[in-house]
């Protein structure tokens, strides 16, 4: 939720300037460990590092996203030579393992691309008819998120709108274990059904177009925020590693296309 308080002057415009600035780094409560380590080129905003000692130096310091899970750890990709992945494991009972990109908070009117090299290894549960989130655009306030990748039932899914009761749910495409997988997305920001928007690349094809969710994809007066990782019911008995090669938050496709090669 966000609060708001009458502010008196002559303070007003230094308080207003502070939480401008505030709010363009994220969460308040989420202390950044650095600017991204990993390469940029044009177009590109963000990107997790590429080196086993600062690739977890381009997300914030959030304790709290790790719950009945192991932490996020820095590990050899296991499908792209060379290349350091991010690995997130939970357990058969638990229930979440994530991290947050340091990049701000996403308003009304931001358009932005996302690109994710996400490996699921042989054994995860692909299957399970149970909600598994791998990507989220969480809210800033309490409950589910107006935007996130799940996996279920074999299939990639958009998901969302339970937290304003406007539920939505959108298949994306097959969820292949023992593989990786390339997606790339377009989200135009905004709580108006009628303006928000998610476009979809599943390994360079488009399989969504121009989606307008029936929540939007921001909820009234909040702003969301980018989470990677595993985060799924605790019902799920199986233990779930999921390993994010590369994430990119670019400005265009082509930059948020620029994905660690996987061969």
């Amino acid at each position: 939720m966000i609060l708001r308080r009458n502010l008196a002057w002559p303070g007003v415009g230094i308080l207003l300037a502070l939480a401008v600035l505030a709010g363009c780094a994220g969460p308040a409560s989420s202390g950044g460990r650095g600017p991204s380590s990993g390469p940029t080129g044009a177009g590109v905003v963000w990107r997790s590092g590429t080196g086993a000692d600062t690739v977890l130096d381009s997300y914030r310091v959030t304790p709290w996203n790790t719950d009945d899970a192991d932490d996020p750890r820095a590990v050899s990709s296991p499908d792209a030579p060379g290349r350091t992945a991010v690995e997130y494991t939970v357990p058969g009972g638990g229930t979440r393992s994530e991290l947050e990109p340091a990049y701000r908070s996403f308003r009304p009117g931001d358009d932005y691309w996302f690109g994710f090299a996400v490996y699921l290894p042989r054994d995860f549960p692909v299957d399970t008819s149970d909600w598994q989130v791998i990507a989220q655009w969480k809210n800033s306030g309490d409950g589910s998120p107006p935007l996130s990748i799940q996996v279920r039932g074999g299939r990639f899914v958009l998901d969302g709108g339970e937290g304003i009761g406007e539920h939505w749910s959108r298949d994306i495409g097959p969820a292949r274990a023992g593989a990786r997988t390339d997606l790339v997305l377009n989200v135009h920001f905004s709580d108006d059904p009628g303006e928000g928007r998610v476009d979809v690349f599943q390994d360079g094809r488009e399989v969504v177009s121009d989606y307008r969710p029936r929540g939007g994809t921001l909820y009234p007066d909040e702003v969301s925020y980018l989470k990677t990782g595993l985060y799924r019911s605790s019902d799920i008995d199986d233990e779930g590693s999921v390993y994010f090669d590369d994430v990119v938050i670019a400005t265009s496709r082509e930059a948020a296309s620029t994905l660690a090669s996987d061969s």
